[in-house]
């Protein structure tokens, strides 16, 4: 399976990934209107986690349109070969830093502020509470840092996790998109 970068200085280049169960990688045209959503300043020398990262593709695409670094987090160790192997195909794979294990243990151990995040994880799993939470509490997060939630159409997410508050969403047929920015609850 391949899918083809929609903007910045890779645009039109293919990552290719194998099929496996359970994969659902953004499409072309949802990804593209994520990044139109969030405009080209939220990824602009940003540097970005990539929560269950799946094929790559979303932190691939932000790297392409300038983000400075991405931290990939994918627990299947295949799809991290992959990740990584379209990263130095790319000419990426200095700027990537690719994490095999589960998002919340990653999370846990990390250190320092990210001023994006790209979260899509599997359709049947409901972590939104507990990663939000995680990103908020343990300053994972710029004061101007944006969040992605990518999420299935039926599941609505909350307005609001802790300082993490929904600023836009739009909805591509089955899947919807979240946009949370930091608010500050003085």
């Amino acid at each position: 399976m391949t899918t083809r970068l929609t903007g910045g200085s890779e645009r039109g280049r293919l990552i290719k990934a194998s099929r496996s169960g359970g994969l659902r990688p953004t499409t072309e045209r949802v990804r593209a209107a994520v990044f139109s959503m969030i405009g080209l300043g939220a990824v602009e020398s940003a540097d970005v986690l990539d929560l269950y990262a799946g094929t790559g593709a979303m932190g691939i695409e932000a790297l392409s349109r300038g983000a400075e670094r991405v931290d990939f987090f994918e627990r299947d160790a295949g799809r991290c070969r992959e990740i990584r192997a379209n990263l130095k195909a790319l000419g990426l794979d200095g700027r990537g830093k690719v994490h095999a294990e589960r998002v919340e243990r990653g999370l846990a151990r990390l250190d320092g502020a990210y001023g994006l995040a790209l979260i899509d994880p599997p359709y049947d799993a409901d972590p939104w509470d507990r990663i939000m939470t995680m990103l908020d509490e343990r300053g994972l997060l710029k004061e101007d840092a944006v969040v992605v939630a990518e999420h299935p159409s039926r599941r609505g997410l909350a307005e609001r996790y802790g300082r993490l508050a929904r600023a836009r969403s739009r909805r591509y047929g089955d899947t919807s998109v979240s946009v949370y920015v930091l608010e500050d609850m003085r």
